[in-house]
């Protein structure tokens, strides 16, 4: 143990210390822990370190509060050796450097440091004597601690991945048009390190989508908005402006500019309002600085990024979520006009079908101006960043203020979808959602109609245009299991099945070739209930749902030839009743029109509501 100890002592990271005060990028430190303290404060426990490079100490290292419970476990006692993985470094106002852990891992036990260096756990001792502490080693104490010679300094909170609170306001801002003299260009962070924690930064971004001004009036007076969100390589974040700075940010704001933003006020996003995936947003006040990049800087920044998902896979997006869909505009509605329900106003609406060459389409809405203007003779493609889903009618969008809706974009998804519609889209019979009807769930929760397979199979059943939805309470009692997986392309949202040649992996789709692959499911499965049996179809999400295992786990056993661990799993699946929805349709196939079943989701079963469906129906079949 002591030969170990010696070890990892040995592994101390000598002069990290010196190098961090100094702001350079010291790869994954490796420091060792003296004790630790307990900040002063309300909300959530903060914690500080006191560790050691070997060579010089420091005495205010703060902890991310996602780490506490290293402390509350007890995992890093005075000794421990630790990798610090990610950490920033934030200057106070005097310019003193504040070194906060974010992720760290510990290494193990190293020597057990002198009693001395344990002595600022105990918030009641006064400072020893010069003589007794080594130099630079800053003695706890009620009050901030000296600086020590390495050049760091307490005196800032620390970074949390979920701050107990909302952010504060930065530094001091201008008044002239451009809100951007003063702004250090040479200071821009990644927007993906911003915290309500830090000061003196810029970010750089490009606008990706913008919002109309909107007013609005309530107990507490009147005032208006608008909203922006700014995008870099690293993430995207929610930009607002209220009242006055509405006035002076708006136009300056341009849909797919470039623009560096500095002293906003940072704060936890409202998920009810942001549909971005930063868990933070920003607030403009008057200090905040804006600037449009020049030419040569918004070079650099790049465009709207998209993460689009095929219209048939809406289904599996919970409704008021918001997606990225690409389509062709194959019908387009009149104008409507509705009454709003809060604001009591007119309000013009637009609906839109749209198809991609997934199959199926979806009813799209625009309100307002946007509405109004637009012009679907020529069946233009759309791309929407941050439509809305909604389960009305089965799934449909809507596009928000928060929206953005491009026509014609020049991207290679629109240029994909306008060859495919023309060639031969235009020519084909789409899917629709159709909405889970009103005749009663089945067990378990499920809204759509519930039904015996044995109804399943009456005449005249998924005959019509649409999709019948229906629940059912079965179990499986047969499955495929060679042909449950196919090996599919590994680009997002692609899922073809490629073709290997010469060790790489084809898709006809994309174009392209692949050195690997993903599996995925695409289970057939022959359901049961105490009326009849139905082949389904289950495709990746509701096929993991019922094996409980992954495709790629399930793919890695047949790999590896694991017969035996494969067995189990379909064995484990088999004579276990779930409320399965389903969809239902008649196809030809081969000359031979049969019904094709897809399941759309699985949940367990609800016994109680189970018997209570069972009563219902016999109680309907008394005479």
């Amino acid at each position: 143990n002591k030969a170990l100890m010696s070890d990892l002592d040995s592994m101390l990271s000598r002069g990290s210390v010196r190098a961090l005060s100094n702001g350079e990028d010291y790869q994954n430190p490796v420091l060792k822990v003296l004790g630790h303290r307990k900040v002063p404060g309300g909300g959530q426990d903060r914690y500080r370190l006191f560790v050691t490079d070997g060579v010089e100490q420091h005495s205010y290292m703060l902890l991310g509060t996602q780490l506490n419970y290293l402390i509350e476990n007890g995992e890093l006692l005075p000794g421990t050796v630790l990798r610090l993985t990610k950490y920033v470094i934030n200057k106070t106002k005097a310019d003193k450097q504040i070194l906060i852990g974010i992720s760290l891992e510990i290494l193990g036990m190293g020597s057990e440091p002198d009693q001395f260096l344990i002595e600022p756990e105990a918030s009641t001792q006064k400072p020893l004597a010069d003589s007794n502490r080594p130099a630079g080693f800053a003695t706890l104490q009620e009050t901030p601690p000296r600086p020590t010679h390495s050049g760091f300094s307490s005196g800032a909170n620390f970074i949390s991945q979920t701050p107990p609170h909302s952010g504060r306001s930065f530094g001091g801002g201008s008044s002239d048009q451009s809100a951007g003299s003063g702004i250090d260009t040479s200071r821009v962070r990644p927007i993906s390190s911003l915290n309500p924690y830090q000061n003196k930064w810029t970010v750089c971004g490009r606008v990706t989508q913008k919002s109309q001004v909107r007013t609005w009036s309530n107990s507490r007076g009147e005032g208006k908005l608008f909203s922006f969100v700014l995008t870099d390589d690293s993430s995207e974040i929610r930009v607002t402006a209220f009242r006055d700075e509405v006035d002076k940010y708006f136009d300056l704001v341009e849909l797919g500019r470039a623009m560096y933003i500095s002293r906003g006020q940072l704060k936890a996003a409202n998920k009810q309002f942001n549909n971005t995936q930063n868990e933070y947003e920003m607030v403009l006040s008057s200090e905040s600085q804006l600037q449009q990049c020049d030419d040569a800087d918004a070079a650099a920044v790049p465009e709207m990024k998209f993460n689009f998902v095929p219209i048939a896979q809406l289904d599996t997006v919970e409704p008021n979520k918001f997606v990225d869909v690409c389509g062709v505009v194959h019908e387009t509605h009149d104008v409507q006009t509705i009454v709003g329900k809060t604001s009591n106003r007119e309000i013009a609406k637009r609906d839109l079908t749209l198809v991609d060459s997934s199959g199926c389409s979806v009813r799209c809405t625009l309100w307002g101006d946007e509405a109004v203007k637009f012009n679907g003779e020529k069946k233009p493609v759309v791309a929407v960043k941050g439509a809305k889903v909604s389960d009305f009618g089965g799934r449909s969008l809507s596009s928000t203020t928060n929206s953005c809706f491009l026509i014609n974009p020049s991207m290679p998804e629109a240029d994909r979808l306008r060859g495919w519609y023309h060639m031969e889209g235009q020519q084909m019979q789409f899917d629709t959602f159709r909405g889970d009807g009103g005749a009663g769930g089945g067990p378990g929760g499920g809204s759509a109609v519930y039904r015996n397979l044995k109804d399943c199979k009456a005449g005249g059943f998924g005959t019509g245009d649409k999709f019948e939805y229906f629940s059912c309470l079965a179990c499986i009692i047969h499955m495929k299991r060679e042909t449950c997986l196919y090996q599919a392309c590994p680009k997002p949202d692609c899922n073809k099945k490629v073709i290997e040649f010469n060790g790489e992996y084809r898709c006809e789709k994309c174009q392209s070739s692949y050195p690997n692959f993903t599996w995925r499911f695409l289970l057939q499965a022959n359901l049961a209930d105490h009326t009849d049996n139905q082949w389904v179809t289950c495709f990746q999400d509701t096929a993991e749902k019922l094996l409980g295992v992954t495709a790629q786990q399930l793919g890695q056993m047949r790999s590896d030839g694991d017969d035996k661990g494969q067995t189990g799993v379909f064995e484990k699946a088999l004579f276990q009743h779930h409320l399965f929805t389903m969809r239902a349709k008649m196809e030809n196939f081969q000359d031979e029109m049969r019904l094709r079943v897809v399941v759309q989701d699985v949940k367990q079963m609800n016994f109680a509501e189970a018997g209570r469906l069972l009563v219902s129906q016999i109680e309907a079949m008394a005479v």
